[in-house]
């Protein structure tokens, strides 16, 4: 008997020999201690055969090699489940990456290292509050209906903000029959701690969280709850889609038309997609949840391939908040970011006793520190973009790689002394504010700010308690938050989204003044959302204004059409990285000859057609010292891209000197 064992590395199985004195303890899913190069290494099972007739399945067999043998069996119950090695297996083709790298993202690493679960510290509010009895409108019930009329298919409820998707979530899970679990995935560690609460209160100690918050010892108690079937439901990010659990009946996937959904480095996998996968593979039920889908989700439910759900109203007939276009450029303003008309309303809304929710999708101190005297701007040594000035530490600190710079009084290019902070970030605003505020309880909600363990759990539970007057902080305050004290919401700087030079840049930036100006008016007093532009004429304020998507739909789909972009076709992208800009050129003529070469169908139409662009510099040239270029391959079929992409790589194994990622599906081009 032999074994293919996979291990959480960047390969696929190895075929091992099993000893006899194993064979009754080795089973699919079990790890496994084998022999690894000069060392021993910890995997898992992928599958089982004879010696002779190929365990990888295909009858090859392995005539001739001498295998090792496994040296130990370390489970006595397969810790992976059969149905989430056949996830790991999808992930892995699909992505174009392997099987290993998918095991490593889906499985704690802690499983393979040996280290110890310990105490578990997760701490959130000891007393659990009685679920309020909720009288369902009559657009939740019929969802809900139909939701709860099947055990399979993809559902895609369309509710405008603040009109109780989360309640149909929780209903629908309560729906499963007592045997069957759920997973509710949310695209923000933020939002998690709102769901927590809600899910508690609904499900007590059979829900648990699931995140990069938790430390390895949390990590590994939670997925051992799951694979044991202690509990009935997860709550998570995006690695909560290999939940371990066997008897899925329903996923959830909150804020579907989120980018954060997907991973951008490494396996570049989309946690819903993988999770739509999932559902047909073990032919359970999905619901996708947006106030704003993503284009690729309303074109197929309008086109009948997902079912469509829809809300369109607030809870209790609530008013949809108005939304103001404040335009920069004729407004009176104390500074760059902020204007007169903007202060009063946060005063005016103070001097109510409201709350107000504020977003700037920049943090730092100022985005552009120059030398006014030459225009020196400092850029990241290592990668090709502007650095980012903190004040708190007083640093020049680049957000793609890490790196800092400590700032000089003198500039290094003309040795001027006329240095200056241009722009705003999420530090400057708070600075201003409290200036021109002062005496008001302020929070800022960044990557700064939420380093420490349940920090975000705690800022969130501060305005609950309404303890915070004023919440600024980046995207993460704009999805997903109730807050029934809240009656304004703002948008900073509003170009920020808007100028991205990506073909999706106009629908993101539609998806988030639209779901910030959704948490204002939430509770029984109406709300005002405003947002502060220097480009008041563009096209997307027309729709956010009107909270219109579907207007915006019709615009931006006739956009896609032309230029073939999903949904009307797929996308692949793949990344090329070199140590030197020289380098670079020269090894990219080499790949561009040899794809002329290979004669593959470089712009045909019809279904198998396939259109490759580049290779071309990537929009960021360079990024950890790795100068980019990339080709992106456009066509109707999905297969037929990976196909194409896989011919592409294999006239190019053996050039050297490049390192080569593969981004299936990309969502953003950058």
């Amino acid at each position: 008997m032999q074994a293919d064992i996979l291990f959480p590395i960047n390969a696929e199985a190895f075929t091992y020999l099993i000893p006899e004195d194993l064979e009754s303890k080795i089973k699919p899913g079990v790890r496994v201690l084998a022999p690894f190069k000069r060392a021993k290494k910890v995997g898992i099972v992928q599958r089982i055969g004879v010696r002779g007739q190929g365990s990888r399945g295909k009858g090859q067999g392995l005539e001739g090699i001498i295998l090792k043998p496994i040296e130990a069996v370390l489970d006595e119950e397969p810790l992976v489940p059969e149905n989430l090695l056949k996830l790991i297996q999808w992930v892995g083709q699909y992505y174009m990456s392997t099987s290993g790298l998918a095991l490593k993202n889906a499985v704690p690493s802690a499983f393979f290292t040996g280290k110890k679960a310990g105490k578990s510290r997760i701490v959130y509010d000891e007393e659990v509050k009685e679920a309020k009895p909720l009288e369902l409108t009559v657009e939740q019930s019929s969802a809900l209906s139909e939701i709860n009329s099947t055990d399979k298919g993809v559902f895609l409820l369309h509710g405008v903000t603040g009109s109780g998707k989360t309640e149909i979530y929780i209903r629908a899970i309560k729906a499963l029959p007592p045997d069957k679990e759920a997973i509710v995935l949310v695209p923000e560690i933020a939002i998690t701690a709102q769901m927590i609460d809600r899910f508690r209160v609904n499900f007590g100690d059979s829900v648990v969280f699931y995140h990069s918050g938790l430390s390895i010892g949390e990590r590994i108690t939670q997925w051992r709850k799951m694979r044991e079937g202690e509990v009935k439901v997860v709550i998570g990010v995006r690695s909560a889609v290999f939940a371990p659990f066997n008897d899925l009946g329903l996923i959830v996937i909150d804020e579907e038309q989120e980018a954060s959904y997907k991973q951008f480095e490494g396996l570049r996998y989309n946690a819903r997609d993988t999770a739509l996968a999932r559902a047909q593979l073990e032919g359970i039920k999905i619901v996708l949840g947006s106030a704003t889908p993503s284009m690729e989700a309303y074109y197929n439910a309008k086109n009948g391939k997902i079912r469509y759900l829809e809300l369109t109203q607030r809870i209790e007939h609530r008013p949809l908040p108005g939304v103001d276009i404040i335009d920069m450029t004729k407004e009176e303003k104390q500074s760059f970011s902020l204007s007169n008309k903007l202060l009063d309303a946060l005063k005016e809304n103070l001097g109510n006793d409201h709350q107000s929710l504020i977003m700037l999708n920049r943090r730092g101190y100022s985005p552009f520190f120059m030398c006014t005297d030459c225009g020196h701007t400092y850029k990241c040594p290592a990668c090709s973009i502007t650095l980012i000035y903190h004040k708190d530490t007083n640093t020049l600190n680049c957000h793609y790689c890490g790196s800092y710079l400590n700032p000089q009084s003198m500039c290094p290019t003309c040795k001027g002394t006329r240095i200056k902070h241009l722009g705003t970030g999420t530090q400057r605003a708070e600075e201003e504010i409290r200036s021109l505020m002062p005496g008001l309880a302020f929070k800022r909600m960044d990557k700064d700010t939420t380093q420490k363990k349940l920090s975000h759990y705690r800022i969130i539970k501060q305005m609950e308690e309404k303890k915070i007057d004023v919440l600024l902080g980046t995207q993460m305050v704009a999805k997903g938050h109730d807050f029934p004290d809240v009656t304004l919401s703002a948008v900073i700087s509003a170009d920020i989204a808007l100028n991205m030079p990506d073909f999706r840049s106009a629908e993101r930036a539609l998806q988030l003044f639209t779901q910030l100006a959704g948490r204002a008016g939430r509770g029984e007093v109406p709300g005002r959302a405003y947002i502060q532009t220097y480009e008041p004429e563009h096209y997307v304020f027309d729709y956010v204004r009107g909270h219109d998507y579907k207007g915006f739909y019709e615009k931006e789909i006739e956009l896609r059409k032309e230029l073939s972009y999903p949904p009307f076709g797929r996308m692949l992208r793949i990344i090329f990285s070199f140590k030197t800009k020289d380098s670079a050129r020269q090894i990219v003529n080499v790949i561009s000859n040899r794809i002329k070469k290979s004669n593959l169908p470089l712009s045909q139409t019809g279904k198998g057609g396939i259109e490759i662009l580049g290779p071309s510099p990537a929009p960021i040239e360079k990024i950890k010292n790795l100068w980019r270029w990339h080709i992106i391959l456009k066509g109707k079929n999905a297969k037929a891209l990976r196909q194409t992409a896989a011919v592409i790589l294999e006239k190019i194994r053996d050039v050297k000197e490049v390192k080569i990622d593969i981004d299936v599906d990309p969502i953003n081009m950058l």
